[in-house]
């Protein structure tokens, strides 16, 4: 597994148009997330950007702890990521999803790769299997025919098909 240590937080706008960092919605919120080598050769180039940043500001750089922030170390609102995240949508000429439908493709995507639900639950910070299971398989509708086809194959000698 490759980490990258103390790369967490969230963060939400409280009344007034303040940001203020938390720890996410439950205790799950800050919990060990594996990552391939290529987000974190891309997050360990982000972090040396963000310390040039700091150096540029010298004492006028908000110290935090953020992964995404201005160059002054500010924090974004999360409007702003929602403006940015719908640019980029735009850019790639695909059609328009919300934000946190990244996290349902995310989850969809890696029931339907074969990926044991438990570690999907985990990933996403479920409580449980049976929510990840009740909130994303039922957008996998082909679940039931392949289940039929990998089984029947356990049974059926090497080679054969149902054409024959």
């Amino acid at each position: 597994m490759t980490c990258l240590d103390d790369v967490f937080g969230t963060y939400s706008v409280v009344a007034g148009g303040s940001v203020r960092t938390g720890g996410g919605k439950s205790a799950r919120s800050r919990r060990p997330l594996a990552l391939d080598k290529f987000t974190v050769t891309v997050l360990r180039e982000h972090l040396e950007q963000l310390e040039d940043e700091k150096a540029a500001w010298g004492s006028g750089y908000q110290a935090g702890r953020l992964v995404f922030c201005w160059d002054n170390g500010r924090p974004l609102y999360p409007d702003t990521v929602t403006e940015q995240f719908n640019r980029l949508v735009d850019l790639a000429k695909v059609p328009l999803i919300r934000l946190h439908d990244v996290r349902h493709s995310y989850a969809t995507i890696a029931l339907r790769s074969g990926v044991h639900p438990k570690i999907v639950s985990s990933r996403l910070g479920h409580a449980t299997v049976a929510f990840t299971l009740d909130t994303y398989s039922a957008d996998i509708p082909d679940l039931d025919q392949q289940a039929a086809e990998d089984i029947g194959g356990l049974f059926l000698p090497k080679g054969d098909d149902e054409s024959e």
